[in-house]
Protein backbone atom coordinates (compact mmCIF):
# COMPACT_ATOMS: atom_id res chain seq x y z
CA UNK A 1 0.00 0.00 0.00
CA UNK A 2 1.15 3.70 -0.79
CA UNK A 3 1.90 6.22 1.90
CA UNK A 4 -0.16 8.59 1.75
CA UNK A 5 2.24 11.34 2.17
CA UNK A 6 3.57 10.80 -1.21
CA UNK A 7 0.71 12.03 -3.42
CA UNK A 8 0.59 15.10 -0.69
CA UNK A 9 0.73 18.51 -2.90
CA UNK A 10 4.60 19.79 -2.36
CA UNK A 11 5.15 22.63 0.08
CA UNK A 12 6.47 25.97 -0.91
CA UNK A 13 9.59 26.28 -2.79
CA UNK A 14 10.08 29.80 -1.05
CA UNK A 15 8.65 32.29 1.36
CA UNK A 16 8.00 35.82 0.68
CA UNK A 17 7.63 38.52 3.19
CA UNK A 18 6.86 42.02 2.71
CA UNK A 19 5.02 43.04 5.80
CA UNK A 20 7.88 44.69 7.56
CA UNK A 21 10.96 43.67 6.32
CA UNK A 22 10.95 42.37 3.18
CA UNK A 23 12.67 39.20 2.15
CA UNK A 24 12.34 36.19 -0.14
CA UNK A 25 13.55 32.68 1.22
CA UNK A 26 14.59 29.81 -1.24
CA UNK A 27 14.86 26.45 0.73
CA UNK A 28 15.46 27.93 4.05
CA UNK A 29 17.88 30.25 2.73
CA UNK A 30 17.94 33.92 2.20
CA UNK A 31 18.04 35.39 -1.46
CA UNK A 32 20.14 38.07 -1.74
CA UNK A 33 19.66 41.34 -4.46
CA UNK A 34 16.56 40.74 -5.03
CA UNK A 35 15.27 43.49 -7.01
CA UNK A 36 13.33 46.07 -5.28
CA UNK A 37 10.51 46.37 -8.11
CA UNK A 38 9.63 42.89 -7.67
CA UNK A 39 8.59 43.63 -4.53
CA UNK A 40 6.82 46.54 -5.58
CA UNK A 41 5.53 45.09 -8.57
CA UNK A 42 3.90 41.82 -6.92
CA UNK A 43 2.64 43.38 -3.99
CA UNK A 44 0.61 46.15 -6.39
CA UNK A 45 -0.59 43.37 -8.28
CA UNK A 46 -2.19 41.58 -5.12
CA UNK A 47 -4.02 44.44 -4.16
CA UNK A 48 -4.08 47.11 -6.74
CA UNK A 49 -7.79 45.46 -8.26
CA UNK A 50 -10.27 42.11 -7.93
CA UNK A 51 -7.46 40.35 -10.17
CA UNK A 52 -3.86 40.25 -10.06
CA UNK A 53 -3.37 41.62 -13.34
CA UNK A 54 -2.27 44.88 -14.72
CA UNK A 55 -1.61 46.55 -17.66
CA UNK A 56 2.40 47.23 -18.63
CA UNK A 57 1.40 50.69 -19.27
CA UNK A 58 -0.50 51.07 -16.07
CA UNK A 59 2.35 49.72 -14.24
CA UNK A 60 5.58 52.07 -16.02
CA UNK A 61 3.02 54.77 -15.44
CA UNK A 62 3.18 54.54 -11.82
CA UNK A 63 6.59 53.58 -11.11
CA UNK A 64 8.42 55.81 -13.30
CA UNK A 65 5.35 59.05 -14.05
CA UNK A 66 8.06 61.27 -14.96
CA UNK A 67 9.76 59.71 -18.13
CA UNK A 68 8.79 59.40 -21.03
CA UNK A 69 6.20 56.71 -22.53
CA UNK A 70 9.42 54.67 -24.03
CA UNK A 71 11.51 55.32 -21.13
CA UNK A 72 8.84 53.93 -19.18
CA UNK A 73 8.39 51.41 -20.86
CA UNK A 74 12.01 50.41 -21.24
CA UNK A 75 12.33 50.50 -17.41
CA UNK A 76 9.85 47.97 -17.17
CA UNK A 77 11.11 45.97 -19.51
CA UNK A 78 14.32 45.64 -17.31
CA UNK A 79 12.42 45.03 -14.40
CA UNK A 80 10.59 42.25 -15.70
CA UNK A 81 13.91 40.88 -17.07
CA UNK A 82 15.84 40.92 -13.77
CA UNK A 83 12.33 39.53 -12.07
CA UNK A 84 11.94 36.68 -14.79
CA UNK A 85 16.27 36.15 -13.91
CA UNK A 86 15.18 36.23 -10.18
CA UNK A 87 12.59 33.07 -9.93
CA UNK A 88 14.28 31.10 -12.61
CA UNK A 89 17.31 31.44 -10.19
CA UNK A 90 15.58 30.35 -7.53
CA UNK A 91 12.83 27.73 -9.13
CA UNK A 92 9.59 29.42 -8.71
CA UNK A 93 6.85 31.30 -10.77
CA UNK A 94 5.05 34.51 -9.13
CA UNK A 95 5.06 37.52 -11.39
CA UNK A 96 4.92 36.81 -14.83
CA UNK A 97 4.04 39.05 -18.18
CA UNK A 98 3.49 39.03 -21.64
CA UNK A 99 3.20 41.40 -24.29
CA UNK A 100 1.11 43.74 -23.00
CA UNK A 101 -0.23 42.25 -19.32
CA UNK A 102 2.00 41.79 -15.94
CA UNK A 103 0.01 39.29 -13.88
CA UNK A 104 0.61 36.83 -10.95
CA UNK A 105 0.19 32.85 -11.43
CA UNK A 106 -0.08 30.60 -8.22
CA UNK A 107 2.52 28.87 -7.18
CA UNK A 108 4.53 27.33 -4.06
CA UNK A 109 4.55 30.68 -2.77
CA UNK A 110 4.15 31.00 0.75
CA UNK A 111 3.36 34.65 0.72
CA UNK A 112 2.90 36.79 4.01
CA UNK A 113 0.62 39.60 2.30
CA UNK A 114 -1.26 36.53 0.60
CA UNK A 115 -2.19 34.70 4.24
CA UNK A 116 -2.67 38.12 5.96
CA UNK A 117 -5.52 39.02 3.24
CA UNK A 118 -7.33 35.42 3.41
CA UNK A 119 -7.19 35.59 7.33
CA UNK A 120 -8.59 38.89 7.44
CA UNK A 121 -11.92 37.78 5.91
CA UNK A 122 -13.02 35.95 8.45
CA UNK A 123 -12.65 35.69 12.21
CA UNK A 124 -11.73 32.35 14.27
CA UNK A 125 -9.05 31.56 15.96
CA UNK A 126 -7.04 29.93 13.61
CA UNK A 127 -7.04 33.49 11.30
CA UNK A 128 -6.10 35.55 14.41
CA UNK A 129 -2.92 33.24 15.18
CA UNK A 130 -2.65 34.01 11.18
CA UNK A 131 -2.93 37.86 11.54
CA UNK A 132 -0.40 37.70 14.69
CA UNK A 133 2.34 35.90 12.73
CA UNK A 134 2.33 37.57 9.74
CA UNK A 135 2.14 41.21 9.91
CA UNK A 136 5.77 41.91 11.22
CA UNK A 137 4.92 45.53 9.89
CA UNK A 138 3.75 47.60 7.50
CA UNK A 139 3.88 46.96 3.70
CA UNK A 140 7.40 47.17 2.26
CA UNK A 141 8.49 49.32 5.28
CA UNK A 142 12.20 48.41 4.45
CA UNK A 143 12.51 49.09 0.64
CA UNK A 144 13.41 52.61 -0.43
CA UNK A 145 10.75 55.27 -1.90
CA UNK A 146 10.19 55.09 -5.48
CA UNK A 147 7.47 57.67 -7.46
CA UNK A 148 4.96 59.93 -5.65
CA UNK A 149 2.72 58.52 -6.99
CA UNK A 150 3.77 54.89 -5.97
CA UNK A 151 4.16 56.05 -2.42
CA UNK A 152 0.55 57.59 -2.22
CA UNK A 153 -0.92 54.61 -3.23
CA UNK A 154 1.24 52.32 -0.53
CA UNK A 155 0.67 54.80 2.28
CA UNK A 156 -3.01 53.70 1.22
CA UNK A 157 -2.79 50.53 1.06
CA UNK A 158 -0.79 50.34 4.78
CA UNK A 159 -3.53 52.25 5.63
CA UNK A 160 -5.85 50.01 4.86
CA UNK A 161 -4.04 46.57 6.04
CA UNK A 162 -3.25 48.53 9.32
CA UNK A 163 -7.21 49.13 9.84
CA UNK A 164 -8.28 45.64 8.98
CA UNK A 165 -5.53 44.39 11.62
CA UNK A 166 -6.45 46.08 14.41
CA UNK A 167 -10.27 45.65 14.03
CA UNK A 168 -10.12 41.87 14.14
CA UNK A 169 -7.23 42.48 16.95
CA UNK A 170 -9.56 44.72 18.97
CA UNK A 171 -12.90 41.96 18.27
CA UNK A 172 -10.32 39.48 20.01
CA UNK A 173 -9.05 41.41 23.22
CA UNK A 174 -13.05 41.41 24.26
CA UNK A 175 -14.00 37.97 23.25
CA UNK A 176 -13.69 35.41 25.92
CA UNK A 177 -14.33 32.62 23.62
CA UNK A 178 -10.50 32.60 22.22
CA UNK A 179 -8.15 30.98 24.39
CA UNK A 180 -6.17 32.92 26.64
CA UNK A 181 -3.21 32.42 25.24
CA UNK A 182 -4.41 33.80 21.46
CA UNK A 183 -5.88 36.51 23.41
CA UNK A 184 -2.74 37.56 25.06
CA UNK A 185 -0.98 37.32 21.78
CA UNK A 186 -3.32 39.30 20.03
CA UNK A 187 -2.70 42.33 23.11
CA UNK A 188 0.74 41.93 22.15
CA UNK A 189 0.71 42.61 18.45
CA UNK A 190 -1.61 45.20 19.33
CA UNK A 191 0.57 47.08 21.24
CA UNK A 192 3.12 46.84 18.31
CA UNK A 193 0.93 48.56 16.20
CA UNK A 194 -0.55 50.32 19.10
CA UNK A 195 1.57 51.30 21.61
CA UNK A 196 -1.05 53.22 23.65
CA UNK A 197 -4.11 50.95 23.39
CA UNK A 198 -4.89 50.59 26.54
CA UNK A 199 -7.52 47.80 26.32
CA UNK A 200 -4.27 45.73 25.43
CA UNK A 201 -2.51 46.57 28.03
CA UNK A 202 -5.63 45.56 30.51
CA UNK A 203 -5.88 42.55 29.04
CA UNK A 204 -1.86 41.62 30.07
CA UNK A 205 -2.39 43.10 33.12
CA UNK A 206 -5.69 40.34 33.37
CA UNK A 207 -3.22 37.65 32.08
CA UNK A 208 -0.16 38.10 34.60
CA UNK A 209 -2.15 38.46 37.37
CA UNK A 210 -3.93 35.19 36.85
CA UNK A 211 -0.35 34.15 36.61
CA UNK A 212 -0.17 35.37 39.87
CA UNK A 213 2.61 37.86 38.65
CA UNK A 214 1.72 41.30 40.67
CA UNK A 215 5.11 42.81 39.44
CA UNK A 216 4.20 42.01 36.04
CA UNK A 217 0.88 44.15 36.39
CA UNK A 218 3.03 46.60 37.99
CA UNK A 219 4.82 46.86 35.05
CA UNK A 220 2.73 47.24 32.56
CA UNK A 221 0.36 49.86 34.43
CA UNK A 222 3.76 51.70 34.31
CA UNK A 223 4.61 51.09 30.85
CA UNK A 224 1.03 52.17 29.99
CA UNK A 225 0.72 55.35 32.39
CA UNK A 226 4.33 55.92 30.75
CA UNK A 227 3.26 55.85 26.48
CA UNK A 228 -0.31 57.72 27.29
CA UNK A 229 2.01 60.43 29.17
CA UNK A 230 4.68 60.83 26.17
CA UNK A 231 2.40 60.34 23.57
CA UNK A 232 -0.85 62.70 24.12
CA UNK A 233 0.61 64.25 27.88
CA UNK A 234 -2.32 62.34 29.56
CA UNK A 235 -2.89 59.57 32.37
CA UNK A 236 -4.63 56.34 31.53
CA UNK A 237 -8.31 56.04 32.09
CA UNK A 238 -10.34 55.09 35.50
CA UNK A 239 -11.07 52.00 33.96
CA UNK A 240 -7.13 50.91 33.68
CA UNK A 241 -6.35 52.78 36.73
CA UNK A 242 -9.33 50.76 38.65
CA UNK A 243 -8.19 47.35 37.25
CA UNK A 244 -4.77 48.28 38.42
CA UNK A 245 -5.97 49.07 41.90
CA UNK A 246 -7.45 45.71 42.18
CA UNK A 247 -4.90 43.39 40.23
CA UNK A 248 -2.23 44.85 42.45
CA UNK A 249 -4.26 44.21 45.82
CA UNK A 250 -4.86 40.39 44.90
CA UNK A 251 -8.83 41.02 43.94
CA UNK A 252 -11.11 39.62 42.11
CA UNK A 253 -11.83 40.80 38.91
CA UNK A 254 -14.08 40.12 35.51
CA UNK A 255 -12.82 41.33 31.81
CA UNK A 256 -13.34 44.67 30.96
CA UNK A 257 -15.09 45.60 28.08
CA UNK A 258 -14.22 48.67 25.84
Amino acid sequence: MENGSANAPPGPLVTLSMLGVCSLSSEKKVVGNVPSNFYRIASYLLLAGDTPIAPRQRISGLLWPEAQSESANANLRQSLVRIRRLQANCGFKLVEMNFSLVFLVPDRVDWDLRNFLAASDTYDEASLATLCSTYGGDLLADISASSAEFEDWMQEQRSRLRGQLMAQLARALDDNKISTELRTNCARKMLTVDPCNERAFQVLMEEAAGNGDLLRVQQLYERCERQLLNEFGVRSSSDTRQLYMRLSHGGQHSPLRS
